[in-house]
């Protein structure tokens, strides 16, 4: 029996220097397991239509707030942002049409009135009636148009960088869209480097072999991600939700990272100009994903904005 155990740790040892990707990817979704279990998020699937869509959930005897991830992210983008959160709210993540675990169908369109429309239809299906929504980025633009279409059904909208409005500043992301260049669709390891940096001003901390595992990810998913960026505003640059900003009469918490390269800080201008009721937070020295990049601080200011809601 040693001889066996001896065996098996010496092939295990071989395959990890060897750099064998279905070792890599089984020690990444093994801690990946363990952060959901840290974050009591359970891993679970609902049918929509014939199609079936992955979420988490950690369960909770009070309000419930949904989230959504960015483009080209997925659920686990919220998972250290949810260990933060207090114990009696209930917390849905969602993956979004074409992201995650979700079906990558490259015969179907995924513009933002299907991912919308599916989005509205995972929440019915999970008896979601009354809750906090929030979404990050492109889930931020879902989010705010869920809430416009759908208004008594939200208690709070949270925007962490989130897109949709027009920017007084040009971001250095929105820079490079112009020349034809876009740091969202990564096709190669060194692009994926590169959306790192565009993402975060400090980088969080990922274990071994995590960062291989999540590069190649993003380069096998390549084709489809331009396809669903181009599904998605290859014939909305011009639009915005700006004029439309007026009608969201719940409350809205906006955050956003000082040093976000991809959606300008600025932005917070305009939500702040057309939104009476909203609650804005700049965190210094942060980029494109405050729940990524300091979950605990963005889950605090989150928290404050909710107990000071609660407490009127």
């Amino acid at each position: 029996m040693r001889k066996v155990i001896k065996s098996f740790f010496i092939i295990l040892l071989t395959l990890l220097l060897s750099g064998c990707t279905s070792v890599q990817k089984s020690i990444f979704e093994f801690g990946l397991f363990v952060e959901r279990y840290r974050s009591d998020l359970d891993y679970k699937t609902v049918s929509v239509n014939g199609e079936r869509y992955a979420y988490l959930e950690r369960k909770g005897d009070g309000e419930t707030i949904v989230l959504l991830h960015g483009f080209a992210a997925n659920k686990d983008s919220w998972i250290r942002f949810v260990r933060y959160l207090h114990e009696s709210y209930r917390v849905v993540v969602l993956d979004m049409p074409g992201h995650g675990d979700s079906r990558l169908d490259m015969s179907r369109s995924h513009n933002i009135e299907y991912i919308a429309a599916s989005v509205a239809q995972i929440i019915d299906s999970l008896d979601i009636e009354k809750f906090h929504i929030a979404g990050n980025s492109f889930g931020g633009l879902v989010s705010t148009l869920y809430s416009l279409d759908s208004p008594d059904r939200i208690i709070t909208l949270g925007l962490f960088d989130s897109a949709g409005v027009e920017s007084p500043v040009k971001s250095e992301f929105y820079e490079l869209l112009d020349k034809g260049d876009n740091p969202l669709v990564v096709k190669s390891e060194e692009e994926f480097d590169r959306l790192m940096r565009f993402n975060f001003n400090n980088e969080p901390f990922i274990p071994w072999p995590g960062r291989k595992v999540l590069a190649r990810q993003f380069v096998q998913r390549s084709e489809f991600n331009q396809k669903m960026w181009n599904d998605l505003f290859e014939n909305r640059r011009n639009e915005n939700l700006n004029s439309r900003l007026a009608e969201l009469k719940m409350p809205v918490f906006i955050i956003w990272g000082e040093k976000d390269r991809i959606l300008h800080v600025s932005n917070t201008t305009i939500y702040k100009q057309n939104i009476p009721d909203s609650y804005v937070v700049v965190m210094k020295d942060c980029g494109h994903a405050p729940m990524l990049e300091r979950p605990d601080e963005a889950a605090e200011h989150y928290s404050t904005f909710l107990k000071q809601l609660a407490a009127q």
